[in-house]
């Protein structure tokens, strides 16, 4: 088995955001310009590596 990550970092535009009580889905952008690779991401760049299949990726992220 592979594991597939996504981490939030708490960089100063995720941390005010999550003072101003932003969105959920705001954070997801911010996080994402400020360089966050998502779990669909990291699992099609194992893909790609051969770490794992298509099929496994898909039972773990929402598509």
């Amino acid at each position: 088995r592979t594991a597939l990550h996504e981490a939030l970092h708490g960089s100063s535009n995720i941390k005010q955001m999550i003072m101003r009580k932003s969105l959920v889905e705001e954070i997801r952008q911010q996080a994402i310009k400020d360089g966050m690779m998502t779990l669909k991401q990291d699992g099609i760049y194992k893909v790609f590596k051969g770490d794992c299949d298509l099929k496994q990726v898909m039972k773990v992220c929402i598509v």
